[in-house]
């Protein structure tokens, strides 16, 4: 296909959309550093030029990826954090969602997961788009722990940062799974079992030797 501009009768805000499905494809396959614009262009069938006009950047073109990404989270995580709900639950029904999203917006978890591992290769430009969902996430956690603590329901066995750091590396480390490219019925698989593990249901304890 020839690359073209900004096709006629196409508004600007659907160009914007194409370059931003095209980018959501080359970053999650190739990831940032080896992703360019022009590869972009050529999935999106338009002329660099074309991308440019949106995107000054390489890093604008991720950073607005990364912003569209927020939202959908947002969009599924806020409903579940405006109603009450135990901890316990309230994580079960976090990561259900999560699978949903991964199920329906299957680039995500792989950005998200090379943007981390590239920003931590010492790509200093990737320190703040990285950062984009995980702020919000970190946001969440602390809300899921601070409530819990408020509502007597967590033991003091660990602190309130360890249950933070354990929920955030749950999360993290599921995201990493559905990001190796796995089938989503795989990854929520994985998902029903921590929900078991959640609920004292998956393992026999009784049988410890």
């Amino acid at each position: 296909m020839k690359p073209i501009g900004r096709p006629v009768g196409i508004t600007a805000e659907q160009t914007r959309a194409a370059v931003l499905a095209a980018a959501s494809e080359e970053f999650s396959e190739r990831g940032y550093t080896r992703s360019s614009i022009r590869r972009i262009a050529e999935r999106a069938g338009l002329t660099s030029a074309a991308i440019y006009y949106h995107f000054p950047t390489k890093l604008a073109c991720l950073e607005a990826v990364q912003n569209d990404a927020l939202e959908v989270l947002r969009s599924y995580w806020d409903p579940i954090m405006a109603r009450d709900g135990h901890i316990a639950d309230r994580v079960a029904q976090l990561l259900k969602a999560s699978a949903l999203i991964n199920r329906e917006h299957p680039h995500m978890a792989r950005i998200s997961a090379r943007s981390i591992i590239e920003d931590a290769a010492g790509h200093s430009e990737m320190s703040k788009v990285a950062g984009t969902v995980r702020g919000y996430t970190d946001e969440v956690y602390e809300r899921l722990v601070s409530d819990a603590l408020r509502r007597g329901e967590l033991t003091t066995v660990a602190s309130a940062q360890a249950i933070r750091d354990m929920i955030s590396g749950l999360m993290l480390g599921l995201a990493n799974v559905a990001a190796l490219q796995q089938p989503p019925d795989q990854y929520a698989a994985a998902i029903d079992a921590l929900g078991e593990l959640l609920a004292g249901r998956l393992f026999i304890l009784a049988n410890r030797g």
